[in-house]
């Protein structure tokens, strides 16, 4: 009887544990979608979804076995900034958002990523903005609206100066134009930079080591005296060297 009263409480909290998921991971974040506009670029951040998204990664980055080394905090910014970094996966910003949430990063991200569903509108309503590529004026658009969130406190931007994957993780040009987000909003850049998450799809279900790390950041005093392109270019050439490439 014993035996079988300890099966029913192992089913019971199995059921239980998988009912808790289901909510935090559908149910939920799809109730609490239906109150964002999913053509609206937002200027203010929510601590809800926020808070939300945190605890989504969090369960998220248990499951995929990922193990991420932090390293450089110390060299962080008081206050808002802008951070640029590589990008080699579409785990390169999930990852970053949750090792650094204390700093409520709003990516620029690619506008396909706002069609997915759930995940679409809950980054959106946490600021995140669409960037349509090769769009100029749109991009303008863009920069002036992350200035203006950092400017107004509500965020720090996050964006790669790329401007795409590099699926053979060598490092690509910059579009130095991006530079000019922390120019306006005259704020540090904080320079990070990514390596393992190429990996995590082909290791699942198997551990995936990652390491993000702070390179450096760029005084707001020099980010006031440099051409946003010259300083892309130094950017560049430090991340590269920093990646071994």
């Amino acid at each position: 009887m014993d035996i079988f009263l300890r099966i029913l409480m192992i089913i019971g909290i199995v059921l239980g544990a998988a009912v808790v998921l289901f909510l935090i991971f559908i149910a939920i974040p799809t109730i609490a979608g239906l109150f964002v506009d999913k053509n609206k670029i937002y200027d203010k951040d929510s601590k809800f979804y926020r808070g939300l998204f945190n605890v989504i990664l969090s369960i998220g980055m248990f499951f995929c076995n990922v193990k991420v080394t932090y390293e450089g905090d110390e060299k962080m910014p008081e206050g808002r900034f802008l951070l640029i970094g590589n990008h080699r996966s579409n785990f390169d910003p999930l990852l970053t958002a949750w090792k650094m949430k204390k700093y409520e990063l709003a990516f620029i991200s690619k506008e396909e990523n706002f069609e997915l569903p759930i995940f679409g509108r809950m980054i959106r309503r946490l600021c995140y903005m669409p960037l349509k590529r090769d769009d100029a004026r749109q991009a303008l658009t863009i920069i002036n609206h992350s200035a203006k969130l950092i400017k107004d406190d509500q965020c720090s931007v996050a964006v790669y100066p790329e401007g795409k994957r590099s699926f053979s993780c060598e490092l690509l040009p910059f579009h130095g134009g991006v530079l000019k987000i922390a120019q306006k909003a005259d704020v540090p850049i904080v320079v990070t930079t990514i390596e393992g998450t190429e990996l995590i799809k082909e290791r699942f279900p198997r551990r995936t080591h990652v390491t993000l790390r702070v390179l450096d950041v760029v005084p707001v005093e020099r980010v006031r005296a440099t051409r946003s392109v010259e300083l892309g270019e130094e950017l560049h050439d430090q991340m590269k060297q920093a990646l071994g490439k």
